[in-house]
């Protein structure tokens, strides 16, 4: 009789298994997700890990700039083991966080070019 009802259990401990580690994932994701519209503030929350939704133009140019200005040298670095890549771009997110106002401006601080969207940034690891 246990081994017939063997199969059952197994999924059910499966789905258990799935369900925890993708609450667990998402919650990390949750607690690590922000959005900013100012430079020192995206600076800060990239120091503290987190994945930044920020307006961005799109330019190749701009993104290399960001990149290059968010990134750290190792005499900037709290912690030696941190990551001190710059900041790059990692998707447009299909659902916007906020909608653009004709007033919000490109995080990289020197552009004055008008955002087109919300753009993810994080660090490399």
């Amino acid at each position: 009789m246990v081994m017939d009802s063997a199969p059952n259990s197994v999924l059910e401990l499966l789905d258990n298994i799935h369900d925890s580690m993708y609450m667990r994932a998402k919650k990390s994701l949750d607690d690590h997700l922000c959005v900013s519209y100012d430079w020192n503030d995206f600076c800060s929350k990239l120091d503290q890990r987190f994945i930044i939704q920020a307006p961005f133009c799109g330019e190749i140019s701009c993104e290399e700039k960001i990149k290059k200005d968010s990134a750290k040298t190792a005499d900037e670095l709290e912690d030696p083991g941190a990551p001190s890549m710059g900041a790059k771009s990692l998707c447009i997110p299909f659902q916007q966080p906020a909608e653009l106002q004709p007033n919000d401006k490109c995080i990289n601080p020197s552009c004055t070019n008008k955002p087109k969207n919300f753009t993810l940034f994080g660090r490399s690891y």
